[in-house]
């Protein structure tokens, strides 16, 4: 336990010092860039250790590629619908098969590598020329065309003159016309992607880091490649600040949805570090340590069977982490295992439980062949927080998840609170999801694009476990996403739902070896006609009951207010206040305690699956005919569980600005029977719930006098 306590402690120092980043204006390593090549993320002093890995460790990852490579070589690369207006994927993915080609070159010595790769370099820059000379984007993220810059300089050393005087000049301006040098100096192309360091930072705005340290001494333009290295450095220089400003204290990632936020985005991170450090010898991972908050996210975001909660833009396909999530975890302890080797077994702690191989997918494919350790065994228990903790606040995404352990027959749930990250954030402030044995409580609907279901219900309050308070004529901002050619144009529905997704207040968040407290203001989040006061106070009783309380204040007494709860399968009624669920080999029960004799009503099943202000928002089916179909063929049906199929709403019987939800839920296998019997009295000056569960009498009170407050009393039973 002390040695966990320690690795706690250091995952929080690092954190609180991530403000010790890269220096602006300190370009005295431009004098240390090496002249030899390679230099772009690895030396030929790192070869010998790739062709170890080659053999070794990574003879998966090499046999794949070089079973690739020679099916390309063998067949031979087919360059179709060059000008394709949005770009031909099959094209683009040619840069990373450029780069795979030279690396088999350099580890095997294989001349029908070589061979390939400078057929390959010749014909990608006329691809680059031909899309550049059309005012086309070659690809929306820059990985392909950084890799080409990597097939070049790992075979510029097996070059001959005429052929480095040849494909220099030409690669240097075919790249140099696609990278992104700033605001005026060039219109944006179509597709393209120049996002900003505060951003994604994965398209051309990162390209001239690379291609000014490809080609920098080599008497093609210096001067040039000098001021795009000093520009690159400047702009790497403000993601790793503004990244660092996005995870705080705790940790998280530069997206409220982890399939945005671990798709791409940390590569920029690690490229630049990987360059930096082969080209010129410095090692950037202390003054990034920031990015250990990364695992510390994905420590406490997974779920069994590696899915996760589906907050914000997910699909609720399937609730997979991303594919690219173990690659994540083995960059970034590749990055940091030698500055913090006290981390090795956190490290393989969370590889052991990111078992899936599937996930194992690089946006750089060739990166594995370069890594310097490796983490095939590590203590589960190791990880960090597992028996310290059962609940973790990460506060710049407004995140506060809380787990009874790692293991499949946990509970999970995750809590919304304020946030200072707005990216792929929907309007859901105090939303809650309960996983037990699959998704007890959950987010629905999906992400189709186009259609309107995204702009009118997915991103809506409707679509989550919140509270409603319509107030007739509001006109709720719209969320991304634009109508198929076979929809009509529609108004925002009035779902009486919020129309901020920032305005949150998080006002406590306690935990006690007996619960975990979370009081949490909306108010803001709410039109201010309509909303006096919206806090919910959320009450997790280890492991297994919630105990949700509400306190809504409207303006006026006629607007109807009402309290939600998704589910996955039809609600069962158990009564006029309590209803059941069962599906995915789990089940929740709730009853309401208050208001007293509240309206319970369903809404969903097919046709009413994504109800709101009177009708359905379908999600598009698209035929194989539509030019759709291939992006989106995998956009869950109407139908599909994880994308919600019911929905409980409670509201009161009776009309009053000022109302009291209480809730109390269990969740467990499909054996369970009963929640415990309740004892609830609503006074004056607080609301009490009493129960006893798991051998202790528990006591809740709510203080009604104050904006929040819950005393909570635990006692043994005798």
């Amino acid at each position: 336990m002390k040695r966990l306590f320690t690795l706690l402690l250091s995952l929080s120092f690092i954190a609180t010092t991530a403000s010790a980043q890269l220096k602006a204006g300190d370009y005295e390593w431009l004098n240390s860039i090496r002249s030899e090549h390679p230099r772009m993320f690895f030396t030929a002093e790192d070869i010998p250790q790739m062709v170890n890995n080659s053999m070794l460790f990574e003879a998966r990852t090499f046999n794949a590629m070089q079973r690739r490579i020679n099916r390309l070589i063998d067949k031979g690369p087919e360059f179709k619908n060059e000008l394709a207006k949005n770009g031909s994927n099959s094209i683009a993915q040619y840069g990373y098969r450029t780069a795979e080609s030279a690396l088999l070159w350099v580890i095997t010595k294989d001349s029908k590598y070589l061979a390939f790769t400078k057929m390959m370099l010749d014909r990608m820059i006329r691809y680059y020329d031909l899309r550049t000379d059309n005012d086309l984007a070659i690809s929306w993220q820059s990985f392909t065309i950084i890799s080409v810059l990597c097939a070049y300089d790992w075979i510029y050393n097996d070059l001959t003159a005429e052929e480095r005087a040849d494909l220099g000049p030409r690669l240097y301006k075919a790249t140099y016309d696609i990278a992104w040098h700033g605001d005026k100096i060039r219109p944006k192309r179509h597709r393209e992607n120049p996002t900003t360091p505060t951003s994604e930072f994965n398209g051309t705005a990162n390209l001239p880091w690379y291609v000014g340290l490809t080609f920098y001494g080599e008497g093609i333009n210096d001067s040039e490649c000098e001021q795009m290295l000093r520009n690159g450095y400047d702009l790497h220089r403000k993601m790793s600040v503004s990244r660092a400003k996005m995870l705080g204290k705790s940790g998280g990632i530069n997206s409220g949805t982890i399939g945005n936020g671990f798709d791409s985005y940390p590569y920029a991170e690690y490229n630049f570090i990987y360059t930096f450090r082969s080209a010129i010898g410095i090692d950037l991972a202390p003054q990034m340590s920031y990015m250990l908050g990364y695992l510390r996210y994905l420590d406490w975001i997974r779920l069994p069977d590696n899915k996760e909660f589906g907050i914000g833009d997910s699909y609720h396909s399937n609730n997979k982490l991303p594919r690219s999530t173990v690659s994540h975890i083995r960059e970034i302890a590749n990055i940091f295992a030698q500055t913090n080797p006290e981390m090795f077994d956190w490290f393989a702690g969370l590889l052991n439980r990111y078992n899936d191989k599937s996930s194992n997918t690089s946006a750089m494919p060739f990166m594995p062949l370069m890594h310097r350790y490796h983490f095939e065994t590590g203590d589960v228990e190791s990880v960090a927080d597992a028996k310290d903790k059962q609940s973790m606040h990460f506060e710049n995404i407004g995140q506060i998840i809380m787990r009874s352990g790692v293991s499949d027959k946990d509970t999970y749930a995750i809590f919304l609170t304020e946030r200072k990250n707005r990216s792929r954030q929907h309007y859901d402030i105090n939303n809650f999801v309960i996983y037990k044995n699959g998704y007890r409580a959950l987010d629905s609907g999906t992400r189709p694009q186009p259609g309107q279901h995204t702009s009118h219900y997915f991103g809506r309050t409707v679509a989550h476990n919140c509270v409603t308070i319509q107030m007739p004529g509001e006109k709720l901002p719209k969320y991304w996403g634009k109508p198929t050619q076979d929809e009509e144009p529609a108004p925002v529905p009035n779902d009486g739902g919020q129309r901020s997704n920032r305005g949150g207040k998080l006002l406590s968040h306690e935990e006690s070896a007996d619960y975990v407290y979370i009081a949490s203001d909306a108010t803001d989040c709410y039109h201010k006609n309509k909303a006096e006061s919206v806090v919910r106070e959320f009450v997790w009783i280890k492991p297994d009951i919630f105990v949700i309380y509400d306190r809504v204040v409207s303006d006026k007494a006629e607007y109807p207010k009402r309290w939600l709860y998704h589910t996955a399968s039809e609600p069962i009624m158990n009564g006029k206040a309590e209803f059941s669920e069962v599906s995915q080999g789990g089940k929740s029960i709730c009853r309401t305690l208050l208001p007293k004799g509240a309206v319970v009503e369903r809404i969903g099943g097919e046709g009413k699956q994504f109800w709101s202000d009177g009708r359905n928002w379908a999600i598009p089916e698209y035929k194989k005919e539509d030019p759709m179909f291939k992006r989106y063929k995998n956009t869950p049906r109407n139908n599909h569980p994880l994308v919600g199929q019911w929905r409980v709403e409670v509201s009161p019987k009776k009309q009053s600005t000022t109302d009291h939800f209480l809730h109390i839920v269990q969740v467990g296998d499909e054996s369970l029977q009963s929640l415990p019997q309740t004892v609830c009295k609503d006074g004056k000056e607080a609301v009490t719930l009493k129960f006893d569960y798991a051998g202790k009498n528990y006591s809740l009170s709510f203080d009604k006098t104050r904006q929040y407050g819950c005393e909570i009393k635990v006692t043994k039973l005798q």
